[in-house]
Parts: C-alpha cells; sequence; structure tokens
C-alpha cells in the first residue's frame, strides 16, 4: 500500500489533488484540521503479479483491481451531498469491498453510513422528554401528532406541550389531536411554567413531547427567546429539517440550531423530496444522529425508523422516482 500526506486550504482540494495524483481508487486514511488548511492521508493499494519469461528473468507487472464505484459516486453527486461527506462515504465504501470482497452498492453505503452516523428509535433515545426545534413550517406540529399516535397505538402514556405563543391556531390543532388520541395537553407561556409541568410529569408519563414555536435562526432575538425555555430543560433535542432544502444553507442553519443543544435530526418531507443532500450533510457537519423521518403525510402511519439500509436504499433509487 502506498501512503502520501496532502495539504491543502480545504477539503475538497486535498481531495481534488489526492484523485490526481493517486487516482480515483485512493483511500483517505485520515483527516487533520491544521491552521492553515488541513492535512489528508491518502492510500492506495499496489498489487503486483510476477511472471516469468523464457529466460527465467523476473518481470514485474503492475495489476490494480480496485471497486467500480461510479454508480454510487453519482449517486451521491445527484443528490447534492457536500463534496467532503461523499468523499468519506465512498472511502469507507471502498475500504469495505477491499476487507470484504462485497461490490453491492447498496450494501457498501449502508456500512459507510453505519460508520458515519449514529441511529436508533426515537423510543429509545436518552429521555422521555422529547422538545421538537426547528423553522416555521418544516413540519414540528405534525411529527408530535405521528410520534404521539405511535405512542397511544403502542400502548405507551404521553403527553402533549405546547409552548408556541407565536403561530395562530398552533395550539388548538395540538389540543384538537390531544382530544382525539385521549391525551393530555398542556400550554406554558413561559419557562417556569414548562419546568414545573415536565417535572410533575415525569413519573406520570412515558414520554412528554414538546412543541416549540418555528424559530428564524438568522434573527438572534428568537434564538434567545428558545433557549431561555430550554436551557435548564434535560431533554432530547430534537431539530426537525425539511429534506427539500438547499445543502449548504441547510448545514448553515443546523450549525446555529446545534448550538441550542440539538443532538438529532428528524427529516420531514421526504414524500415530496428527490434530493437528500441536505440532511446527510447537515447531519454529518454538526454530529447530528437519526432517529426517526417523516415520510408520509398520513398521520396513521407515524415516524418511520431511520436505518443504514433504509437510508442507503433511499439515495440509490430516489433517482428513479
Amino acid at each position: 500500500m502506498k501512503l502520501k500526506h496532502f495539504t491543502a486550504p480545504s477539503s475538497t482540494l486535498a481531495l481534488s489533488q489526492i484523485r490526481e495524483e493517486l487516482g480515483e481508487e485512493a483511500i483517505i486514511v485520515s483527516t487533520e484540521t491544521l491552521p492553515e488548511g488541513v492535512r489528508v492521508t491518502a492510500a492506495v493499494e499496489e498489487t503486483q503479479n510476477i511472471n516469468f519469461d523464457s529466460h527465467e528473468q523476473l518481470e514485474v507487472s503492475p495489476s490494480l483491481q480496485v471497486y467500480d464505484d461510479v454508480a454510487l459516486r453519482e449517486s451521491l453527486e445527484y443528490h447534492d451531498i457536500l463534496p467532503e461527506v461523499s468523499g468519506q462515504i465512498l472511502a469507507l465504501a471502498r475500504q469495505y469491498n477491499v476487507r470484504y470482497k462485497i461490490e453491492d452498492n447498496q450494501k457498501l453505503l449502508a456500512y459507510a453510513l453505519q460508520q458515519m452516523y449514529r441511529f436508533k428509535p426515537i423510543s429509545g433515545t436518552e429521555n422521555q422528554n422529547k422538545v421538537f426545534i426547528g423553522q416555521p413550517g418544516c413540519g414540528k406540529s405534525t411529527a408530535i401528532v405521528k410520534l404521539a399516535t405511535q405512542a397511544k397505538m403502542q400502548g405507551k402514556k404521553a403527553c402533549i406541550i405546547s409552548t408556541d405563543n407565536v403561530r395562530a391556531g398552533a395550539n388548538e390543532q395540538l389540543e384538537a389531536f390531544a382530544k382525539i388520541l385521549e391525551m393530555e395537553f398542556y400550554f406554558c407561556k413561559t419557562a417556569r411554567e414548562l419546568f414545573y409541568c415536565v417535572q410533575s410529569g415525569q413519573n406520570r408519563y412515558d414520554m412528554l413531547l414538546i412543541d416549540t414555536p418555528g424559530v428564524n435562526p438568522y434573527v438572534d432575538r428568537e434564538i434567545e427567546r428558545i433557549d431561555e425555555f430550554f436551557d435548564s430543560l434535560k431533554a432530547d433535542k430534537l431539530l426537525v429539517m425539511d429534506a427539500g432544502r438547499n445543502t449548504l444553507e441547510a448545514v448553515e442553519t443546523a450549525e446555529i440550531f446545534c448550538r441550542l443543544g440539538c443532538e438529532w435530526i428528524v427529516p420531514t418531507h421526504l414524500d415530496m423530496t428527490r434530493r437528500i443532500g441536505s440532511v446527510l450533510s447537515s447531519a454529518y457537519c454538526n454530529h447530528l444522529n437519526f432517529c426517526a423521518a417523516s415520510v408520509s403525510s398520513n398521520i396513521a402511519k407515524g415516524l418511520a425508523d431511520v436505518t443504514p439500509p433504509a437510508l442507503a436504499g433511499l439515495l440509490l433509487t430516489q433517482e428513479e422516482k
């Protein structure tokens, strides 16, 4: 194996240098952030076939057997995944191919995603308190109702709490769904009210589902207001994100919400989105974990668990839909 170090101002430029010098078969071994940019270590497998001519002299013929990742590369490009993210996916897929001699793209992609992200069902995340945070129209309230419906069907006791005093009709809508599901509904106007509401419900409910006002991440006052509500509250903070967004803007937006403590991502509108590069890129760049996704407008279907094979299948088949 041939190893070489590359230093460049960005990961994209480093990957370009690697491809130019070592070829498409190069594997990323490690990445190090430097004051002047990044330092990437790449490797390429070198095999040799040994032959003997008629004079019994040793002849070395270079031979390189490389996994053809063209289809996988094209799929990642189609979904508009950031180069540094797709580069990592491809590198891991090649490593898995070399190690286990598997060429099935969905299996290779699922393996790469398993290494890069954390996956866990939303009902099994760390805390019974689940706060849904996101921009206006991202699907927070719908996600809450879907999860509440799932809880009801699974025999779990849940309640819905709203802190949304901004959007007209938001509380009435949630309260109406809560009545249909025969669940308790609470509206908390202040952080203090929310704190005591959650405290009193800790031993009474399996899950406390907390809705928040839609937030413009670029308005400091809105960020501060929601931060005041949840700064002292122990909860799983879930970033609800519309999957059909511009990739760069989605990554930047997710970074702002992660400063509020978001650790999980819930993609929505996947049934109305052809490209999901914004989701993969936002999660990877901001260390967000997958727990659930909204793949249908049908409330009764609930939220779908996100798994590496399912996500890999979505990435590979979306273009054909």
